[in-house]
């Protein structure tokens, strides 16, 4: 196993870095303009979209973001308070959806929406994932680990309705059934759906498991190693571990991930604070991917994941560590 990475562990700071993952594509909320960017229609004036959207606060260092389908709303939160924001894609500023530490939310990492209008957010250290009602922002559900050795990074979505979550320090993948995120009981506890203490995947000091996505056919997670520039497809069925043979690809990490078909989108600020956006191809078992091209630059600044909007990427920049960084705070469209 290669020898860890980081610059420091990302565990002794703000609990933080996740990685973005969507299994299904969003919709295109914006038609395209005839230069291949996504336009506001309005009426028969097309407006170019925003292609930066600032988050207030010199200390917020956010890492995650929750594209909502059929709603020009995303939303983004704090590593350093747990505060949330929620942006209209027409509109270049954010606004506080959820003040920070508000139901024990310190700080928050990963999110999704579903269909139903929920807000899925990882808890970082806390040990929880935060489920809210984006339409009346009430608190529907805490579910917990019981643990304080954990780090709920990131949160992917499965076509049947259930969430999976990675965590960066404890060997597990944490699993939301459809069921539980629709019942009425608020404090519930997460489960492990499957134990990765003898899997392949070795956990080091550091962070661990990032970004992850789960496939069309809701089979598979396809799980990020951090440190180690690594990649497992996980079967959710047997729970076999299998590595993902990147090929020729070097310096491939995925703080946060997408998923399209088969191609999968990586994003990371590891070794590239400039960012870095690699879209491989993978093989129709999952098991093999091509690095098909690389990204830099488009005002990212230390990203840590993305989210879709029509032809483009929302990347946020995380800045992850900077004592100073560039403000304000912000998420980039970067058109891909």
């Amino acid at each position: 196993m290669p020898s860890v990475r980081l610059r420091h562990p990302r565990v002794a700071a703000v609990a933080v870095a996740s990685l973005f993952v969507m299994g299904a594509a969003a919709p295109a909320l914006a038609t395209p303009h005839a230069s291949g960017r996504p336009t506001a229609a309005s009426g028969h004036h097309h407006a170019p979209l925003p292609t930066s959207y600032t988050i207030p606060g010199s200390k917020t260092y956010p890492e995650g973001i929750a594209r909502q389908q059929g709603t020009p709303f995303f939303y983004v939160g704090s590593t350093s308070d747990g505060t949330i924001y929620r942006g209209d894609v027409h509109q270049s500023a954010t606004k506080v959806f959820l003040p920070g530490g508000k139901d024990g939310r310190t700080s928050v990492a990963g999110m999704k929406t579903d269909r139903a209008g929920r807000l899925i957010v990882a808890g970082g250290a806390t040990g929880k994932v935060f489920v809210y009602d984006t339409r009346t922002r009430a608190l529907l559900h805490v579910f917990d680990t019981g643990r304080t050795d954990t780090f709920l990074n990131d949160v992917a979505l499965a076509p049947n309705g259930d969430a999976y979550i990675s965590d960066s320090i404890h060997p597990a993948l944490w699993h939301l059934t459809a069921a539980e995120l629709k019942s009425k009981q608020v404090q519930q506890p997460l489960h492990v759906s499957v134990d990765l203490t003898t899997s392949p995947m070795v956990y080091d000091d550091g962070f661990n498991g990032n970004g992850l996505v789960v496939t069309g056919d809701g089979r598979y997670v396809l799980l990020a190693d951090y440190n180690d520039y690594a990649f497992y497809r996980v079967d959710l069925h047997t729970h076999q571990i299998v590595p993902i043979d990147l090929g020729r690809a070097k310096g491939v990490s995925g703080d946060g991930l997408l998923l399209r078909g088969n191609t999968l989108t990586a994003v990371t600020e590891l070794d590239h604070p400039e960012g870095q956006i690699s879209v491989l191809k993978l093989s129709h078992d999952y098991t093999k991917a091509e690095l098909v091209r690389t990204i830099h630059g488009h005002g990212m600044h230390s990203p840590s994941t993305a989210a879709v909007d029509g032809h483009d990427l929302l990347i946020v920049n995380f800045q992850f560590q900077i004592t100073n960084p560039v403000l304000p705070f912000n998420v980039v469209r970067v058109h891909v």
